[in-house]
């Protein structure tokens, strides 16, 4: 007979936890921004955009992504000329620590899968094309960020986000980014 007013007591503390949790929160995200490349031999800045969901309560989410960067260059030297295109692009999952008010700070940080894909073209004087394509990954590695969302109507904020990325965890010297992005956040419910 104790297993019953055990069983209430818990069921109400249950039920108090749960009132107390904020509903439920699904965000809809993009943005845009420049990656700038920490690693010795990629001495560029490239744009970048990035897709991803919140999905968790008013202070705490998981946050699956996708991103994707790309720099493109032609260089024209004494023996001919060079295009090269370098493509990025990751998927990752978070944890977000959200804070509320009109203007939201938030801090997270996860895991990704990060794949690059460098594709040259270099065309001599003599007009003998050499083709060069080295794909990299996929490779393991982290992220960390931090920005806030300033809501700006009901359902609909925008963003500031600044971020690093350790794209490989077998490689702590290279293949790191520092970004900085702005975009939109939707709230769905």
């Amino acid at each position: 007979m104790k297993l019953i007013p055990a069983l209430l007591i818990a069921f109400a503390a249950f039920a108090s936890i749960a009132a107390a949790q904020p509903a439920p929160v699904l965000q809809i995200r993009s943005a845009v921004g420049a990656s700038t490349y920490l690693s010795g031999d990629i001495g560029y800045t490239a744009p970048m955009t990035i897709v991803s969901a919140r999905i968790g309560t008013g202070s705490v989410a998981l946050e699956p992504e996708f991103a994707f960067a790309r720099h493109q260059a032609h260089a024209v030297f004494s023996l001919g000329q060079e295009d090269s295109r370098r493509t990025f692009q990751s998927v990752g999952v978070n944890v977000v620590r959200r804070w509320r008010g009109r203007i939201a700070p938030y801090v997270g940080g996860g895991v990704g899968v990060f794949v690059d894909h460098l594709h040259t073209t270099t065309v001599s004087r003599d007009a003998e094309t050499f083709v060069f394509d080295r794909a990299g990954g996929p490779t393991a590695g982290v992220q960390a960020f931090g920005g806030a969302d300033v809501r700006v109507a009901g359902r609909i904020s925008i963003l500031g986000q600044g971020r690093y990325e350790l794209r490989s965890l077998s490689d702590l010297g290279g293949g790191s980014a520092w970004q900085v992005m702005g975009g939109v956040a939707v709230d769905v419910f």
